[in-house]
Order: C-alpha cells, then structure tokens, then sequence
C-alpha cells in the first residue's frame, strides 16, 4: 500500500489511455502506431496567421516546451519481456510435466471392425477415457507388414489364416497417449477371447467370435516401440498439447493463465465512468496485471521445485533404508552369537565375567601370552565351524514342491477332450507327477480340461511345462494356471 501511494498521480485521461496503450503493445508485440494529433492543433492550424510579437512567441515556446508529454519509463519492462517468453515457451512444449502421463501404446482396428463401422465407436471410447490420439491412418496392409507384425505367432497352425484375414480389408492402426497407455489399452479392450471378456469392454459388448475379436492391443511397452516404428514414420507422429490435458491430469495445470488475466482486464476497461473512476481503475488493471506477469515468472520455477522435493524424498528414502540395513545387520550379529553359544555349550558364559572382572587384567602382561590365547581361541573357533558343518551336512536337505493346476481350453466343442488330456500327460519330465483331471463347462456346449500336477521347483518349471502343452496345436488353444499352491 505504501508502494501504491508513492505512484505518480494520473491527471487527465489522455495519460491514461496512453498508459494502457502501451501496456497492451507490450504484451502483444506490435509496434506503436504514430501518436494522434490534438483536434486543437487542427483548429489552430485552420485559423490564419498571425504575426505574433517577440513576446509572444517566447511566452508560446515557453507553454509549448511546459505541456510536452512525457513518455512512462517501464523499470521492469525486460522482466516482463522474459516472463511472457517463457510462458509461451511453456505453452508450446507438448512434453507432460510427469514424464509417466506420456507413455503410448499401438492400437489396431481389424478389417472386420471397419466393414462393422465400429471405428469412430472405438475412437471414441479412447478419447473418453482421456488418451491423446498422436497417429492414425486408414491402410490396406501388405502380407510382408503383416507377416512381421505377427512374427512370434510364425510357428502356431492358424499363423495363414490370420494373415489372410488380416489383409482382407483396410485396417486402422493408431497411436495412443496417456498414463499407463498399454496397461489401461489392454483392460479396455479385454480378453483375446470374447467368451472370457467382461461386460464393458470392446470385446465384451461388440464381439462373439475369438477369430473375428475386431481390435488389437500392445501388451507390453517394448512391443508397443516396435509395433509403432513398424507401422509409422516419425513424420507422421503428431506431437501437441492437448486443451483437456490438464482436466485429466491434475499435476499437468497451468496457472496464472495469461489470457484469462487479458480477457478480465479487457472486459472491466471502459463504460460511462466519471474520469476519476476511470483513471482508478486503469491504475489498478495495469497493476494486477504486471503482478499476473510477476506470478508467471514464479510459476516457471515449478519444476525446479518439484525436483527438489523429490531429491528430499529420495533422501529420507535412503535414511529409512539404512535404518533398516542396521537393524537387520545387528540382528544378523546377535543370531551368529546365538548360535555360537548353542554350539559351544557354556564357554562363552566365560566372557562376560571377564569383561566384569577389570582386577584379572595383566596389563604388563608379555606378547607371548597374548599370541597363545589368540591361537588357542582361533582353534576352538575353527573345531566349532567344522562341528556346525557336519552336523549341517547330516541334515536332509527340503525339497520344494508346488501343485499346479492348469486350465487347457480347446478351439472348439469338436475338440476330443479325451485325446487332449493323453497329450499332456504324454510329457515327462523329472520332478513331474501328474494327478486327477475333470472337464469343466464353458458355455454354449463347450468344456475346457482342467488338470493337477505336482512339480519339484528345482528341476521344472511351470511356464515351461504350459509352453509344451501348448505346442499339441491341433487340440489346444491356450493354456492358463488356475491355481498354484506350495507343498
């Protein structure tokens, strides 16, 4: 307030008007236009000359020089300057201030999508959700691009099919962006097969048919990269910033819009005011905004300062997990003394008392006594070391065990499930016992082969074991672990 009583008082309101004029030049870049002339001045000029005396032409210079305007100095005019600079800097970036919320995934839409026109359905589901679409392109893909594409299916028996049906009919590959792109990409599309989809997803409400599932999805963030470079340039991937971006993200707002400040100081400039009122509230407007620009500048901080918190974070992390290192290495010391005293009976009880006992200290004792009471104490240790081996070497060692129990569905209700159940159990491996099997309804007349095994952890392992089963293609489609206990 004192800073406020200080300013300059505006006398008249061609001032302020210059004031705000010029206000506004800077902030929008233009050039200042040439000054108006007076009407006055007009109206002197119309009037015929006159020879004025020598008195009369000193007394005009004199009155001339007197109400020369003077130009306001800007003080702070290169911080302004900077600040909207780094504002629409700022703006500009499309990157995300959280480096997470920019994750993309591949996204798909299968010929039988398009002729079903599910397309702007699908699209719109995304944009719902609050991804950003970066690319996309209505396509007819070649056999080569396909093959590649689906190069890890290359050895499964329905591998041609799916290249036929793939490139029956354009497709619409796409570039989605947003925070766990993949992993929420996948739930909204839901499982390969339709039947095992839930309600709400893509698959769940538009499909019937695991062979016609109309969509396909990046599974993991690598084969997202891989998928994206195969099907697009870097050309044709759009890098903006999306309008929504901070309603969806609350760490990506922007405040101190510079707009919203022009809009509200625009709107409140003018009307029938007295010119009092009109030169309080020019004053007041350029005031509000250079502290608008003021806090503009504070604001491009934000990220120096988010880091450092999370450098602070960090820092307590550390402190905790050493904390914690201690603790588990005094713990560490104090089990080792257990045990030592376990297996040497009573003599460390010896210890304490001499530790009590400071009269029993020789303090001019010789170094031989010395080196034969470290020699002999390096001797029990050693005796009590290979004692403690021995005994360990005598114990059964534990074998660890784990019952599985698999899920192997067929392709269809064709399938003899009676043949499929002989093929899994025609593996044998070492660590490997097979138990009891039922055949569980799906739906629609379908049954899908449940089957127990037991299997030592050492010497088998479960993906394995499910990779083989998987190979008798002919019978099974896919092979899922329902349950899985250890033993």
């Amino acid at each position: 307030m004192a800073a406020l009583a200080q300013e300059s008082i505006w006398f008249n309101k061609s001032q302020c008007d210059d004031a705000e004029r010029m206000y506004f030049e800077k902030l929008s870049g233009a050039k200042r236009s040439a000054p108006v002339e007076d009407d006055s001045a007009h109206s002197a000029a119309d009037k015929p000359a006159s020879k004025p005396d020598k008195k009369e032409k000193k007394k005009a210079g004199s009155s001339k020089k007197e109400t020369k305007p003077v130009e306001k100095v800007w003080s702070n005019k290169a911080d302004c300057d900077d600040a909207e600079t780094k504002l629409q800097e700022r703006l500009a970036q499309p990157e995300y201030r959280n480096p997470a919320n920019g994750e993309c995934t591949f996204i798909m839409l299968k010929p039988d999508a398009v002729h079903r026109g599910l397309v702007g359905t699908i699209i719109s589901r995304f944009e719902s959700r609050g991804f950003k679409l970066l690319a996309a392109k209505f396509m007819r893909a070649s056999k080569p691009l396909l093959e590649t594409h689906y190069s890890d299916l290359a050895k499964k028996g329905f591998f041609p099919e799916l290249i036929r049906y793939m490139g029956s009919g354009p497709v619409v590959p796409m570039v989605w962006q947003g925070l766990n792109a993949v992993k929420q990409g996948r739930v909204m599309l839901g499982a390969t097969n339709p039947k095992d989809s839930a309600p709400g997803t893509i698959r769940g409400d538009f499909c019937v048919d695991v062979g016609r599932n109309i969509i396909h999805g990046s599974d993991s963030v690598e084969s997202a990269e891989k998928e994206i470079k195969l099907w697009f340039t870097q050309q044709e991937i759009s890098s903006w910033r999306s309008s929504q971006t901070e309603w969806v993200y609350e760490e990506e707002e922007l405040k101190g819009s510079l707009a919203e400040q022009l809009h509200k100081t625009r709107s409140q400039v003018g009307g029938p005011e007295s010119l009092s009122a009109q030169i309080a509230r020019a004053r007041q407007h350029i005031k509000n905004s250079l502290e608008c620009v003021d806090g503009l500048v504070a604001n491009v901080d934000e990220d120096e300062m988010a880091l450092a918190s999370k450098l602070s974070a960090l820092e307590l992390e550390n402190k905790q997990l050493k904390k914690v290192t201690d603790d588990l290495k005094s713990l560490i010391l104090r089990l080792e003394g257990r045990v030592t005293s376990l297996e040497g009976g009573k003599a460390p009880a010896a210890k304490p008392a001499a530790e009590d006992d400071d009269d029993d200290v020789d303090l001019f004792g010789s170094d031989d006594d010395n080196e034969e009471v470290d020699a002999e104490k390096a001797r029990i240790t050693a005796e009590r070391l290979k004692a403690y081996a021995e005994k360990k070497s005598k114990k059964p060692a534990l074998i660890a065990k784990t019952s599985v129990l698999f899920d192997v569905k067929p392709w269809d209700d064709e399938t003899d499930l009676d043949k499929m159940l002989e093929c899994c159990k025609s593996i044998q491996m070492d660590g490997l016992v097979w138990g009891a099997s039922k055949k569980v309804p799906i739906g629609y007349g379908i049954e899908k082969l449940q089957v127990m095994c037991i299997v030592e952890d050492e010497k088998v392992s479960i993906e394995e074991l499910g990779e083989k089963i998987e190979e008798f293609e002919d019978y099974v489609q896919s092979v899922d672990v329902a349950a899985m206990n250890k033993i």
